[in-house]
């Protein structure tokens, strides 16, 4: 072998044995115990709680490596609030041997939040409060004795991939999930920050799913803003903003904006049959309280149905069967609104209204967040539909403020899943006995019907 390729190769050993030296003993410093304190102390102060490490690794291309992070629940600590399966750091070597942890970014991995419900009401919110640079953090496991000062952190941009924020209520019902949460920030002077925000998918109490939202927000170490939300809600447009204070008293404004939402999508993403249901929803929502306490919720919001198709009823089915009306089977909405109120733990209906060719049916009262209903409602037919009925109407029907509609009141009771309601007893003057199919059992015995093909029963049957 020549000697310049030996002096070669011997001198390429030589600086690979020194940076394998120099790695070794910045993972042996980084991992000892006085470091690994005041990295934690650094890190506790800059988010203003306590923070579990379970070991940490460094490398020049993944940077600093820290595994098993976790953020004790304060009402609970023997579980975490956040976890997360990894965080990778780059930062500035020669400065955090002068005392100073400058971090250029932090890529949180697979992190996951939990909020929880206090057995009172309240929500456990991990709102990070403001506290001087020197003031230690309250309950922080105490670590080794360390001479001079800790580090001073200083972080220019953090990243979140893969994330998951999960709110679970005081029965343990997970509420609302954010699922495949990614976030890009930059941190500017103190502890503001600014960035990008995206979920590739939520869920609100199993119901409703938004997706793909995702937009600006800002930090300003006090109030939490994203102006300009956009998103997709069952085959439509969803646009909002949201401001979160976490001051000293925390308080939350939402306003939502609906457009194009298909109604068949959002039914079968309730988990309910849509049937021939057919039609759009378009609407705004504007909503303010405190993070805290669910019975501080209050606000407005107004929905209308664009040539919607809605299965009514069953009972209204029923007779819609009985007689061969089709408008009383699946009635198509040439106008129906509602208007809404939140507050007092209740989602007050000011006014509801659905109007087909020959029907009306409109509504007030409270459904209360417990889901129970009570509300009083009409139902009012036209001349057409009257004699179509053959006299089925009992005595209850009197005249309404609508010229050749007559109308009669009833209640709608029970719990959203299953209501009630005393409409047949009020149409027929009846007395209800042995319930709503006793008495259609009857009236199918007593009056005869025409076969249906196949086809169209199975429609019925929808």
């Amino acid at each position: 072998m020549p000697k310049l390729a030996k002096r070669f190769f011997v001198a390429a050993a030589a600086f690979a044995g020194v940076i394998a030296l120099v790695l070794l003993c910045i993972n042996l410093y980084l991992q000892s115990g006085g470091v690994q304190q005041r990295l934690r102390t650094a890190v506790e102060r800059s988010l203003g709680t306590e923070i579990k490490i379970r070991n940490t690794s460094y490398t020049p291309w993944g940077g600093l490596s820290l595994r098993g992070l976790s953020i004790p629940d304060p009402t609970a600590p023997e579980r975490n609030i956040v976890e997360a399966s990894g965080v990778r750091v780059r930062f500035l070597l020669w400065p955090l041997l002068q005392q100073r942890f400058i971090v250029r970014e932090a890529l949180l991995i697979e992190p996951t939040l939990i909020v929880r419900q206090a057995a009172d009401g309240n929500w456990i919110l991990p709102l990070p409060s403001r506290r001087p640079k020197d003031v230690e953090v309250p309950g922080a496991p105490a670590g080794p004795s360390i001479k001079g000062p800790s580090f001073r952190g200083e972080v220019d941009g953090i990243r979140l991939t893969e994330g998951t924020v999960v709110f679970i209520d005081a029965k343990s019902r997970p509420v609302l999930s954010l699922e495949k949460v990614d976030i890009d920030a930059k941190v500017l002077d103190g502890r503001k920050a600014e960035g990008t925000f995206y979920v590739a998918r939520m869920e609100v109490s199993g119901s409703l799913k938004p997706n793909k939202i995702g937009g600006p927000f800002t930090w300003d170490g006090t109030v939490l803003d994203f102006p300009d939300i956009k998103g997709m809600l069952a085959g439509g447009n969803l646009t909002a903003s949201y401001r979160l204070d976490t001051g000293s008293e925390p308080s939350y404004a939402l306003s939502a904006n609906l457009a194009g939402v298909m109604l068949k999508k959002l039914f079968e993403d309730a988990h309910v049959e849509p049937g021939k249901t057919d039609g759009q929803l378009q609407g705004t929502l504007n909503l303010t309280g405190d993070p805290r306490h669910s019975d501080s919720v209050a606000g407005k919001g107004h929905f209308e149905l664009i040539s919607a198709r809605l299965r009514p009823m069953e009972f209204l089915v029923k007779l819609g069967e009985l007689f061969q009306i089709d408008e009383l089977q699946l009635l198509k909405l040439h106008d129906a609104k509602v208007d809404l109120t939140i507050g007092n733990e209740r989602v007050t209906i000011d006014d509801l209204i659905l109007k087909s060719e020959n029907l009306i049916i409109t509504g007030t009262g409270p459904i209360k967040f417990n889901g129970k209903l009570d509300l009083d409602a009409r139902l009012l037919v036209n001349a057409k539909l009257q004699k179509q009925l053959k006299g089925l109407l009992g005595e209850n029907f009197v005249e309404s403020e609508i010229p050749e509609y007559r109308q009669v009141t009833f209640e709608v009771t029970g719990k959203v899943d299953n209501p009630q309601t005393n409409l047949l007893e009020k149409i027929t003057g009846v007395k209800m006995g042995g319930g709503v199919p006793g008495i259609l059992k009857n009236l199918f015995q007593s009056i005869p019907t025409q076969k249906k093909k196949t086809g169209d029963k199975k429609d019925a049957e929808k």
